[in-house]
């Protein structure tokens, strides 16, 4: 807001104008509503005489209707009645055409003539009838035709007498309105043409108390307000701009301008105020900016000590010019305080407020630095990644203050053994992350990595207790020969990383081979998810034959891939990539959807089947797993005992509890539940109790493998009457010869699934197959 500094004599005040302008606007609505008022009454005073007239036409027919009545009853002869009438009608008629009011329309005057001539013609008839000596058909027709004749007519006359009525009464109130109005427009005209003169003197005696009143609010404000010449030198400054320079009293204004401001901005910002009165324009509107004032001396007179100088937000307007101002009007407030605040903000926002350390935001920004001088030196950088791997123990025995104090000793352990240049930052849980700036190759990152996690052999003692913790550390080198990015370097120091912690060898230098996150496979990724809507995806089916009776039972979906252009892509490259992205679940639906179609099918057909489908981990960690298979059993009309659920010892290990319970309330909409692959993983005895399991497979290496190694067959034997003895019926995949076929059965091995049998086949092909199956001993009559 412009401070007014000086009087000046204001122009027109704009509600004057108003007032004017709104007086013109009554005058017109004035005239309109005296015209209005004037037609009004005209109309009233038109359904008056139309009332007047209609009820001479009433008396007319009354009268009419007697003289009628004495001729017939021979109180007056015919000759006298009709020249009578004939006299009588002429009136009537004229009163009838003559007639008008508003509302009356031509349409009801003229139904009037005609009702009324009709009676007329009516009364003329009888008369003649009587004069003809016709007096019982004379009587006959009055009743039927001249008394419904003159009722007609009458009725007539009422109907439209009552609607001149009414309109003739709303004429007259609105006439009436019309006429309060006109007054009160003219008293509203009278008050505006009377009041805007009165309003232009109080308005400008109000601007000269609100002037007074902002002059005193000026000299109260705690803002500065100070108006300077281009060339540097101060012309007015307000009382809150003297207390803030620490300045003596005055009455502000300073006729021959002064340099009492500019000799207290900081000498490195002189520039920028000179700089900011040069270029600020009335057109361009405010300019800000941040400028350090000395708020005094200290003893010695040193303009410099950083404890004198305070941070004021200004803005320049240009006012050169405007009466009252003339001049570069300047407002500002101390914002010393925010900014400290500000910076710390920034502070907490680029390092771990745990550990104080760098966090993941400003060592990428570190990195980037580092990467582009590395280019122009020709001289590689290295990134290392570190996790504790036995931190996690320690936050769940002693808690999560032993642990978070630990951290703070790990990071400091770090930095003790790295140089300054290096960085060491914390990327959040137990991950740190060391950049090293200048580095050789990756085997002197390695050495670097390797001095590091011998440093964290050492015991940490938090609160007197020694704690020990292992790092796994991935080191990733950056290259001189490709365009490197943080966010690169960043991805393959993680993948060496996990690559260390898979294999516990402490540390790990990047090696391409082993990062599965390649650009083919991101690329497999989205073909993949196209695939799912581009009908690529298909379902082949291979038969469960029982080793009891040969008898077919079930068939196991499996999922294959028609790429249009890398022809049949194996399950194995792109089922893990559906794992790790998330697009496992809506595959997952895709087969459940496409298996149990062609279950309908099958059980339309005649031929049942229960199909066997495989689930993945991520599954068993969706809560909508168990609605989802429902929803679909109820779409195809599928019942739930005819789906089986293969799930392997890896997925149920993930989070046992979580899979426990989706897996109980799978079982208890009637679905078969099998683990698959049983053998390969860690699930005791107690876990397979507590499941609700139906069905064991082992593991296909082991059937594949016992023929040459006794302790597989030992393993796979131990697996089948560990099945028995459960109560569960246990299958053997991946069996590849007759030999096996009859070692399985001579085990006690329930059902079998192999090469041996049938290969996974379409549908359509597998209907072929099962018409020419002959049982278990065409298949070992060989052996």
């Amino acid at each position: 807001m412009l401070l007014p500094l000086r009087r000046d004599r204001p122009a027109r005040p704009e509600q004057v104008r108003r007032y004017t302008r709104a007086a013109v606007c009554a005058l017109l609505v004035l005239i309109v509503l005296m015209t209005a008022s004037v037609m009004l009454k005209r109309a009233a005073e038109r359904g008056a005489r139309a009332q007047r007239d209609l009820a001479a036409v009433n008396s007319d027919l009354n009268a009419q209707d007697a003289v009628v009545w004495r001729a017939v009853s021979s109180r007056m002869d015919d000759v006298t009645a009709l020249v009578w009438l004939n006299e009588s009608r002429g009136g009537t008629l004229s009163r009838i055409t003559g007639t008008s009011a508003p509302g009356l329309s031509g349409d009801e005057r003229a139904g009037l003539l005609r009702d009324y001539e009709a009676y007329a013609r009516a009364v003329d008839r009888e008369l003649q009838m009587r004069n003809s000596n016709e007096g019982l058909s004379a009587d006959a027709y009055s009743r039927n035709t001249v008394e419904p004749a003159f009722e007609t007519v009458t009725r007539t006359v009422r109907t439209i007498a009552g609607e001149v009525d009414r309109d003739a009464y709303r004429m007259r109130v609105a006439a009436y309105v019309a006429l309060i109005a006109t007054f009160g427009t003219a008293a509203l005209m009278i008050m505006l043409l009377a009041g805007g003169r009165r309003l232009g003197r109080v308005l400008e005696e109000a601007r000269n108390r609100a002037i007074e009143r902002y002059r005193t609010l000026a000299g109260e404000s705690s803002v500065m307000v100070v108006v300077m010449r281009r060339d540097g030198l101060a012309t007015f400054l307000s009382p809150a701009a003297e207390r803030m320079l620490q300045l003596p009293p005055s009455d502000g204004e300073l006729p021959e301008g002064s340099d009492v401001l500019l000799t207290r901005v900081h000498p490195a910002d002189r520039n920028l105020l000179m700089t900011s009165l040069a270029s600020v324009r009335p057109d361009s509107g405010a300019l800000q900016t941040d400028l350090r004032l000395r708020a005094g001396t200290d003893e010695t007179g040193e303009e410099d000590e950083e404890g004198l100088w305070r941070t004021y937000e200004v803005s320049f307007r240009d006012h050169t010019g405007r009466t009252g101002v003339d001049g570069i009007l300047l407002t500002g407030h101390d914002i010393t305080r925010q900014r400290e605040l500000q910076n710390e903000i920034q502070r907490r926002t680029l390092h771990d407020d745990l550990t104080g350390l760098p966090n993941r935001a400003l060592l990428t920004d570190r990195i980037q630095q580092a990467l582009r001088d590395g280019s122009r030196h020709g001289m590689p950088i290295g990134l290392l990644i570190i996790d504790l791997d036995r931190f996690k123990e320690i936050n769940d025995t002693l808690g999560h203050h032993y642990g978070d104090e630990l951290l703070v000793l790990v990071g400091q352990a770090l930095q003790r053994a790295l140089r300054g240049v290096d960085t060491v930052a914390r990327l959040g849980g137990d991950e740190f992350a060391v950049l090293l700036p200048q580095v050789s190759d990756l085997n002197g990152a390695c050495a670097v990595a390797w001095k590091l996690h011998d440093a964290l052999e050492d015991s940490f003692v938090v609160e007197g207790v020694e704690l020990d913790v292992e790092a796994s550390i991935g080191v990733a080198v950056s290259s001189l020969t490709e365009d490197d990015s943080a966010a690169g370097l960043l991805q393959r120091a993680d993948v060496a990383m996990y690559v260390a912690k898979g294999r516990s060898v402490g540390v790990v230098g990047y090696d391409p081979r082993d990062d599965v996150n390649t650009i083919e496979r991101l690329a497999l990724l989205g073909d993949l998810r196209r695939a799912l809507s581009n009908d690529e995806l298909y379902l082949v089916y291979q038969p469960k034959i029982s080793l009891v009776d040969g008898h077919l039972g079930s068939v196991e979906a499996l999922l294959r891939w028609q790429h249009p252009e890398r022809g049949l892509v194996p399950p194995d490259a792109f089922i893990p990539l559906a794992e790790n992205t998330g697009l496992i679940g809506a595959l997952t639906r895709h087969v459940l959807d496409t298996a149990l179609a062609q279950g309908r099918a099958w059980l339309d057909a005649g031929v049942p089947l229960r199909i066997a489908v495989n689930t993945s981990a991520r599954n068993l960690h969706d809560d909508e797993f168990d609605r989802t298979v429902r929803s679909l059993l109820v779409k195809h009309g599928v019942e739930p005992s005819m789906l089986i659920l293969e799930v392997t010892e890896s997925a149920l290990m993930a989070d046992p509890v979580r899979a426990r319970q989706l897996l109980q309330r799978l079982a208890a909409q009637g679905i078969s539940i099998s683990i698959d692959d049983f053998g390969a993983g860690y699930t005791s005895i107690k876990q397979l109790r507590s499941l609700p399991i139906h069905e064991l497979k082992v593991d296909r290496s082991f059937v594949q493998a016992m023929e040459q190694d006794p302790g597989e067959e030992l393993i796979v034997r131990s697996v089948i009457e560990l099945g028995r003895n459960l109560g569960l019926t246990t299958v053997a995949e991946g069996v590849e010869t007759p030999e096996a076929l009859v070692k399985l059965a001579s085990f006690g091995c329930d059902t079998a699934q192999g090469y041996v049998l049938a290969k996974p086949m379409p549908a359509t092909e597998f209907d072929r197959w099962r018409a020419q199956w002959r049982g278990l001993a065409a298949v070992t009559a060989s052996t």
